[in-house]
């Protein structure tokens, strides 16, 4: 039968019938394109702390225009054109799948495309807000010389404070503590210096024409100490990081010094590795430095260091892939830590260390080769390769920079549960890997190590915030940390023992396991938890806890016993730039709760206003628990201060994080002159330590001259430019600086009150032409 064409169309076709279906998705989730799950209160409204509510019958929007050919869950009729009968309908199973798909698809489009623009009066889906002063910024000397800062950075964090950062650019208004900021200037040099004298190698030995394995022999010290810092070593370090197989270095380490003679047979590798082990047994000792130099009881480590490197920059060709070279790069790079702080000259060189391990292929799994690695080559290879991976997080989270490796970049499997005992070099078949509950040589690691995918995810997220569309994978993967947390609880109890050896054991290792799911935390939830208004309670309520745990780890153990000291030391040393951060994000809820109690106060009873979001979230996150109360926070942080301040003179302490943190912490602890007056004391208090720090009298350091050359002074003129925020006639000038600015009437130097983040060279200092750091500024 012929197809009769009216209009161009076949009449005999199924034609699309438009008619409206009742809409089952609550209002918001409709609104943002969520997928609901027509609860009440649907997941999503829970989630975001949203009020939840559906259309109802007859109300304007209860029905959608959707024909029935553009919904999944109705299927649409199939016609035959030549006889008009509908053959029989697919499987209901397979209806519902290709509804299912249909569903995700327009789901992935929706969120790609995104709403209506502003401008035709629709509203925008809405994502992910972090501020964008704590986001990141980027510090510029000379205009071409930069650094990245990321959210962690103390630089960055800062931003959260304007008291405290008008503060600092005004000096209090008070000749006073303008005196005390430059004397912390000056002491911040001389610290400088006097670190930059102890990290120079000793030249008689680096530029030699010595043998190198001869050079490195004389810089060791005596027996006693080597075994002293070899056992630090052993129990501080080849925990986490598992980079050496312990029954087989410690075997040529004691043939090395039972037979002197045979100390020529020893491979090329042991002194270098033997170097670097004591160089980072060394930096846990917490011994003075200063006074071990020229001892043969300590080590120079600065010395030792830079023969390492001149070992390693000396292989060549296929010792390059050896693997104890890649051990001894490894050992290398954490001495080198010893010495050097700078996370991103780390994270940089971690990359060279990731992808010379991937050309030895160490990223595949060993079992992809049977009939080549030995099992006792395998299980180390694994182990190397894991504190390859957590070296990266750490440095990655550090910085606030991508990994070098993400999730799919390798198949090598975690090592397994075992003692170094029971791993030997001919042995035929791996022993079965012990439960994680008992303790052995590589537990922290393997532990460690079946967490890496989700830190992972953690740092692909914190580098990406910005192409997120909500906080479903923030909460996702919080919630998974949340759960290794509380693994770790489960696997190490808190017990009372009577030996004070092994309670420190255990709680060593349980702050181990702790802090390493505790800093991908903190960096997942710090850029929403710290100034953004739609963040979850899960996230302000989970950074403020994971701050304040980070901030106690100390109080677990006894201050009488004999190490704590060395305890104090450790802890102190290995989580110094976490402790900072923590105590800033505790400032900052510090800071919105006395806000939030201001504004009460002040607010009378009538008044309709709504309550700022920010201060409701952290007021209900510091009322979940006694321990998050505010005198607590504010007791935790005074702490932290009084802490830093004793280790004035550390490697690894900035001194102008320690004063911003302290001008933070003492502007939100009253009225405006009592906050002057405790800033000035806590100023004097970091005064008095960094001058005993350094040996000099508050006399002399006065006396020393800091004023760069005029040609480096930044000039501008305060009669004519109305964005000058400082008062040049508050400010005691040296005669000689009197007589430098006095040719230059109207003009004074000063830092930009208007910067988005505080400078390096004179964010916390005030007055430019008193910093020494300034090299080449740029001009105005």
């Amino acid at each position: 039968m012929a197809e009769i064409r009216m209009n161009g169309s076949v009449l005999g076709q199924h034609r699309v019938v438009k008619r409206p279906r009742p809409v089952k998705s609550c209002l918001e989730c409709r609104r943002r394109k969520l997928k609901c799950d027509r609860l009440l209160p649907c997941t999503q409204c829970q989630k975001s702390r949203r009020s939840c509510r559906y259309v109802s019958d007859g109300e304007t929007g209860s029905v959608s225009d959707a024909s029935d050919a553009e919904t999944s869950d109705r299927a649409p009729k199939r016609s035959t054109p030549r006889d008009g009968h509908s053959q029989s309908q697919g499987s209901p199973g397979l209806l519902e799948d290709y509804g299912a798909r249909i569903e995700r698809l327009e789901h992935i489009l929706m969120d790609k495309t995104s709403p209506v623009n502003e401008s035709s009066g629709g509203s925008r889906s809405q994502r992910p807000v972090a501020s964008a002063l704590t986001m990141r910024g980027l510090k510029v000397k000379g205009g071409s010389r930069t650094r990245f800062f990321g959210p962690s950075s103390a630089r960055v964090l800062v931003n959260l404070f304007d008291e405290a950062k008008d503060f600092m650019f005004s000096q209090g208004d008070s000749n006073d503590i303008l005196h005390q900021f430059l004397l912390i200037h000056k002491i911040h040099k001389a610290v400088q210096d006097e670190q930059r004298k102890a990290a120079s190698p000793i030249t008689v030995f680096v530029d030699s024409m010595t043998p190198i394995q001869n050079r490195m022999a004389d810089v060791l010290p005596s027996k006693a100490a080597c075994d002293h810092l070899v056992g630090f070593y052993m129990s501080k370090s080849e925990t986490l990081y598992r980079v050496l197989h312990i029954p087989s270095f410690m075997s040529l380490y004691d043939r090395y010094w039972e037979r002197e003679r045979d100390r020529n047979q020893q491979p090329d590798y042991f002194l270098p590795q033997l170097l670097s082990i004591l160089c980072i047994g060394y930096r846990f000792l917490g011994a003075n430095r200063v006074q071990l130099q020229n001892d043969r009881e300590g080590i120079h480590v600065p010395t030792a260091c830079a023969l390492v490197r001149a070992w390693l920059d000396s292989l060549r060709g296929k010792q390059l892939v050896e693997f104890s070279s890649l051990q001894t790069e490894i050992l290398a790079l954490m001495a080198q830590r010893v010495l050097n702080w700078q996370n991103h000259e780390t994270w940089q060189h971690l990359g060279f260390l990731v992808r010379m391990a991937m050309t030895m292929g160490l990223h595949r799994d060993p079992s992809e080769f049977p009939h080549e690695i030995l099992p006792f080559w395998a299980e180390q290879r694994r182990k190397l390769w894991s504190t390859l991976l957590e070296l990266d997080i750490h440095m990655s989270l550090q910085c606030n920079l991508p990994s070098c490796i993400r999730e799919g970049d390798f198949t090598c499997r975690p090592p397994r549960n075992l003692n170094d005992v029971e791993l030997y070099p001919d042995m035929i078949e791996l022993p079965p890997a012990k439960p994680i509950e008992i303790d052995t040589d590589s537990r922290i690691q393997v532990f460690a190590a079946n967490t890496l995918i989700t830190r992972f995810k953690v740092v692909d997220l914190v580098n990406r915030i910005d192409t997120l569309q909500d906080y479903q994978q923030i909460l996702e993967v919080g919630n998974e940390l949340e759960r290794v947390l509380e693994d770790i609880r489960y696997v190490l109890p808190q017990r009372h023992f009577t030996d004070v050896s092994e309670a420190h054991r255990q709680w060593l290792t349980r702050v181990h396991l702790d802090m390493n799911c505790r800093r991908p935390l903190l960096a997942l939830y710090r850029p929403f938890a710290l100034s953004s208004a739609d963040a979850p309670q899960q996230v302000m309520t989970g950074y403020l806890k994971s701050c304040m745990i980070l901030l106690s780890y100390l109080e677990e153990v006894d201050p009488s016993t004999s190490d704590y000291a060395q305890i104090w030391h450790m802890h102190n040393l290995v989580l110094s730039r976490d402790i900072m951060h923590a105590s800033f994000g505790v400032c900052y809820y510090m800071k919105q709760l006395q806000s939030s109690a201001a504004s009460t106060r002040e607010s009378e009873p009538e008044s309709n206003s709504r309550p700022d979001p920010i201060q409701t979230a952290c007021a209900t996150a510091s009322g979940s628990s006694l321990l998050l109360s505010l005198p607590r926070l504010r007791a935790t942080v005074e702490k932290v201060i009084d802490s830093m301040i004793k280790r004035i003179s550390e490697i690894g302490t900035d001194l102008k994080d320690l004063v911003s943190l302290t001008i933070v912490f003492y502007t939100y602890q009253g009225e405006t002159h009592e906050s002057k007056k405790e800033v000035k004391q806590a100023l004097q208090r970091i005064v008095d330590a960094g001058l005993q720090a350094v040996h000099v009298s508050q006399e002399d350091i006065s006396s020393m001259r800091m004023i760069p050359p005029a040609e480096q002074m930044q000039i501008v003129n305060y009669q004519t430019d109305p964005t000058l925020m400082i008062n040049p006639e508050q400010y005691i000038l040296p005669a000689d600086m009197q007589n430098a600015v006095s040719v230059l009437p109207g003009y004074v130097s000063r830092c930009d009150p208007d910067t988005s983040q505080l400078s390096d060279d004179f964010g916390i200092w005030g007055v430019e032409f008193w910093n020494p750091f300034i090299t080449n500024p740029a001009p105005v």
